[in-house]
C-alpha cells in the first residue's frame, strides 16, 4: 500500500481553490442594486430631501440615451437565441446526414451478403458476371470486386472511385463456397455518398436561411415591443418630470396605444402618488407607505426563493443514497453531508452490487445552486456507468464519469469527417472524485482518485492514499496524469475515510490557519476507539471548536467505513 503518512501537528496556510463556480460566495446587496442600474443613484444625509427636489429627478436621467435600451436588448439577447437556433438546426441537420450515411451503409452491407450467398458456388469464379451486373443496377454503385481465398482478384466491375474518402461507403461479405469455416473467397462492394453529401449540403443551406429569416423576424419584432411598451412610456414620464420641475403638478396618463410594460407603469404610478404627495404637502407619509408595500413585496419575494430552495434542497436529499445504505453484516458506515447553503455542491453514494461495495464522493464546482446542478449530473452519470455499462474497477468508473462530465458540459471534442474538430467552448467547471471498490471475496480494497484522497486509520496511524492531482471536467491543459488505481489489502482494524476538502479547509484557531489533512488526521487518531458514528460526531465537533466564530468556506461531505469481520 503507497500513501504518505500524515503526522499529527496541523498544516499551517492554504490555498483557495478557484474555478468559474467554485468559491464565488454570495452576491453583496451592492452588487445587486448595481446590477439593477442604481450604482449611480446618489445618497444624502437628509434622508431623500435631496431626492425629491423638483428637478432632481430629472437631472438623475438627463444624459440617458433611452434608445440605448433597445440596443442594450438586442446585442444582449439576439447573440443567444441565434446560437441557440443555429445550432440547433445544425445538430439536427448532422443527426439527419449522419442517419442516411448509417442506412446507406446498412443497405449495402445486405446487397453484399446476398451476392455472396449468391455466388456461394463451385463455379463462382467463372460464371459470376449476373451476380455484379445486379449490383450494377443501383444507383449509387462505384466498383466490385472478387478475390479468391488467396486474395487474387477474379472478377471487377465498374471502376475505382476517385476523391475523398468519406464520400464513398465500402463494405465486404465472404464466400461460402467451400468447406464450412473456410471462405472460397470474398466480395468487396463500394457504393458512392457523393448524393448524400449533396443533399446535406443544401439542407444545411435552406437551414441557414430560416434561422436567419427567424432571427431578423425577431430582432425586428423586439426593437418594436420595446419602442411602444418601453421607450415611449419613459419618454412621456421624462416629460411629466420636467414639468413637475416648474411646479406643473401633472401626472402621467398611463391610456393610449402605446401601453407600458407593469414594471412601468408600476412606477408611473409610483410618480404620479409623488406627484400628489408634493402637491397635498404629505409627501412624507406617502413615501413611507410605498416603501412599506416595497418592502412586504421584497419579503414575499424572498419568502418564494427561500422555498424554491428548500424544495430543491429535498429534491437533493432525495437523490443520495438511504440512511441504511450497506449498513448490515458488510460495512458499518458514518456519513457527514453538510450543505453551506441550503443545497450544495457535494455528493455521495453508497450501493452493493454484485457482491461489491461501491463508495463514492465527489465535490462538484462551487456550492449553492449552481454545485447543486452538477451534482445531479454526476448522479445520473453514475447511475448508468454502474447499472447500465457495468463498470467495477475504480479507475473505468472515474474515466467514464469524466466523459460524461466533458460531454454535458461541452468540453469534448470530436471528430468531423475524419479530420479532428474542435467542439464549442465549454464551462471551465468539474468536479473531484474518490471511488472505493471493496472485494470482501478476495479480501482487497480499490481505490482511484482524481483531485480525493483516501484516508486509512489503523494500528500504525493515519495513511492518505493520494489519487490522480487533476480532477474530473474542466478544460484540458494537457498535464493531467492517467487515472490509475491503488489495491489496499484488508486487516483488522482498518477505518477508511473518503472526503471532501471542506472537511480540512476549516479557518480558525488563535491564529487563524487553516486545519490542513494533518489536523484532521490528528483528530481522527485522538478518537480512534470510538464506534463509528462517535468518531464522526467527534470530528465535527473537533471542526466547529476550531473554527470558533470564522463562518465555513465550502461544503463537507465525510463517508467513514469500516469492513465488519467474520
Amino acid at each position: 500500500m503507497s500513501g504518505e503518512t500524515l503526522a499529527p501537528a496541523p498544516q499551517p496556510g492554504g490555498a483557495r481553490r478557484g474555478g468559474s463556480l467554485r468559491g464565488a460566495g454570495p452576491m453583496r446587496r451592492g452588487d445587486a442594486l448595481a446590477g439593477l442600474g442604481f450604482a449611480e443613484v446618489p445618497t444624502t444625509q437628509d434622508g431623500g430631501a435631496d431626492t425629491m427636489r423638483p428637478g432632481a429627478l430629472r437631472g438623475a436621467a438627463r444624459g440617458r440615451n433611452l434608445d440605448g435600451l433597445a440596443h442594450a436588448l438586442f446585442l444582449r439577447l439576439f447573440p443567444v437565441i441565434a446560437a441557440m437556433v443555429l445550432a440547433t438546426q445544425v445538430v439536427i441537420a448532422w443527426v439527419n446526414y449522419g442517419d442516411q450515411i448509417r442506412l446507406t451503409g446498412e443497405r449495402a452491407q445486405m446487397m453484399a451478403d446476398m451476392t455472396a450467398r449468391a455466388l456461394a458456388r463451385p463455379d463462382w469464379t467463372t460464371s459470376h458476371g449476373p451476380q455484379l451486373q445486379a449490383l450494377a443496377l443501383d444507383p449509387a454503385f462505384r466498383v466490385a470486386t472478387l478475390r479468391d481465398a488467396a486474395g487474387n482478384v477474379v472478377g471487377r466491375l465498374g471502376e475505382e472511385p476517385r476523391g475523398r474518402g468519406f464520400e464513398r461507403i465500402q463494405v465486404g461479405s465472404e464466400i461460402e463456397a467451400g468447406p464450412p469455416g473456410q471462405p472460397a473467397g470474398s466480395l468487396t462492394l463500394v457504393l458512392s455518398a457523393e448524393a448524400l453529401r449533396a443533399n446535406a449540403e443544401k439542407q444545411f443551406v435552406m437551414v441557414l436561411g430560416a434561422s436567419l429569416a427567424l432571427m431578423l423576424a425577431f430582432a425586428l419584432a423586439l426593437r418594436l415591443a420595446v419602442r411602444r411598451h418601453v421607450l415611449a412610456p419613459l419618454t412621456r414620464l421624462l416629460s411629466a418630470m420636467g414639468r413637475v420641475e416648474h411646479k406643473e403638478w401633472v401626472t402621467v396618463d398611463l391610456a393610449g396605444r402605446q401601453r407600458p410594460s407593469r414594471e412601468i407603469a408600476d412606477i408611473s404610478s409610483a410618480f404620479n402618488r409623488m406627484v400628489e404627495g408634493l402637491k397635498s404637502g404629505d409627501e412624507a407619509r406617502h413615501l413611507l407607505a410605498e416603501l412599506e408595500r416595497t418592502h412586504a413585496r421584497l419579503a414575499e419575494a424572498n419568502g418564494l426563493v427561500m422555498e424554491s430552495l428548500g424544495y430543491a434542497s429535498r429534491i437533493q436529499q432525495a437523490v443520495l443514497p438511504g440512511p441504511g445504505a450497506l449498513r448490515g453484516p458488510t460495512l458499518e458506515v458514518a456519513v457527514l453531508w453538510e450543505p453551506l447553503h441550503v443545497v450544495g455542491g457535494d455528493y455521495f453514494w453508497l450501493e452493493e452490487i454484485d457482491g461489491l461495495c461501491i463508495v463514492v464522493v465527489a465535490d462538484c464546482t462551487g456550492h449553492g445552486v449552481p454545485g447543486a446542478f452538477l451534482t445531479l449530473i454526476v448522479a445520473t452519470a453514475l447511475d448508468r456507468i454502474l447499472h447500465d455499462q457495468g463498470l467495477r474497477r475504480p479507475d473505468d468508473i472515474l474515466a467514464a464519469l469524466d466523459g460524461v462530465v466533458r460531454t454535458r458540459l461541452r468540453q469534448e471534442t470530436g471528430q468531423v469527417a475524419g479530420r479532428a474538430a474542435e467542439a464549442p467552448e465549454g464551462s471551465d467547471d468539474g468536479l473531484d472524485c474518490g471511488v472505493c471498490v471493496l472485494d470482501r471475496a478476495s479480501r482487497i480494497l480499490h481505490f482511484a482518485g482524481a483531485g480525493l484522497a483516501l484516508t486509512v486509520l489503523d494500528g500504525a496511524g493515519v495513511t492518505r492514499i493520494k489519487g490522480r492531482r487533476h480532477g474530473l471536467g474542466y478544460r484540458r491543459t494537457g498535464r493531467e496524469e492517467a487515472l490509475s488505481g491503488t489495491a489496499v489489502p484488508l486487516a483488522d482494524g482498518q477505518t477508511f475515510f473518503l472526503m471532501t476538502d471542506g472537511v480540512s479547509d476549516q479557518m480558525g484557531g488563535a491564529s487563524r490557519r487553516l486545519l490542513g489533512h494533518r489536523g484532521v488526521a490528528e483528530i481522527l487518531a485522538r478518537h480512534r476507539d470510538l464506534p463509528l458514528d462517535g468518531q464522526v460526531a467527534a470530528l465535527e465537533a473537533a471542526l466547529a471548536a476550531h473554527r470558533g466564530p470564522e463562518p465555513r468556506r465550502d461544503d463537507m461531505t465525510l463517508v467513514a467505513f469500516r469492513p465488519r469481520t467474520g
